[in-house]
């Protein structure tokens, strides 16, 4: 009766051996995950000499570069760009850490993210479309001068100057208007920043896309 026992002990060691790195991998991984939401820059630095991937997503697809970015934390999104976490990877929501960061006003990461070699320019939402969306003068104004395209659209036609225009950003859209946002586009619904200002009757925002367009 001994002898089938002592065939089984063996295969349980090595189970539990094979198992055992991947354990403690993911615990790892939490214990970033975990050490970046709280801002905990020592941590953060100890996990990834310990072996910790700064790429390895949460659940929702967000990286620790893209909480970092959300959580408005130069610091830790610096320490992750310096572990060479990479730049472009996108979200469930098909965001990227650079999106994040011009959306939160982050204008010196966004600045990082770019010279480090983070696209700007792109099909859909985009980094430009998310500062407007936030109304980031300075964001706007680096993006600009970096070579975004200031009338790139989303899949289904919306603009930067019309998502100024949804959330009631006047300095934005005067912003966008005068570096050559086309007042004249329409979405796939054939609506226009105007008709959208009008719809949401942000009245200081009529005045000015009626202003400009009688200039033009």
């Amino acid at each position: 009766m001994a002898y089938p026992l002592r065939l089984h002990i063996p295969t349980l060691f090595i189970i539990a051996f094979l198992s055992w790195p991947l354990t403690v991998s993911a615990g790892i991984q939490e214990d970033l995950i975990w050490a970046i939401e709280k801002g905990n820059s020592f941590e953060v630095s100890r996990l990834l000499n310990k072996g910790a991937n700064p790429d390895i997503p949460d659940n929702e697809g967000n990286t620790p570069l893209m909480i970092a970015a959300k959580n408005k934390d130069l610091k830790l999104a610096q320490i992750l760009i310096e572990a060479g976490a990479k730049l472009d990877t996108r979200n469930d929501y098909g965001e990227t850490a650079i999106m994040l960061a011009s959306y939160h006003g982050q204008t010196e990461l966004v600045k990082q993210l770019y010279t480090q070699g983070a696209k700007i320019n792109h099909d859909g939402w985009n980094p430009i479309i998310y500062a407007a969306s936030g109304g980031h003068l300075q964001v706007i104004r680096l993006l600009l001068s970096s070579g975004a395209d200031i009338n790139s659209t989303t899949d289904n036609g919306t603009t930067a100057l019309m998502m100024a225009v949804r959330e009631n950003h006047l300095d934005a859209v005067a912003l966008l208007l005068e570096n050559g946002a086309d007042l004249t586009a329409e979405n796939e619904h054939g609506d226009s920043a105007l008709t959208w200002a009008e719809k949401q009757n942000h009245q200081d925002i009529v005045k000015l896309l009626k202003s400009y367009g009688e200039s033009k």
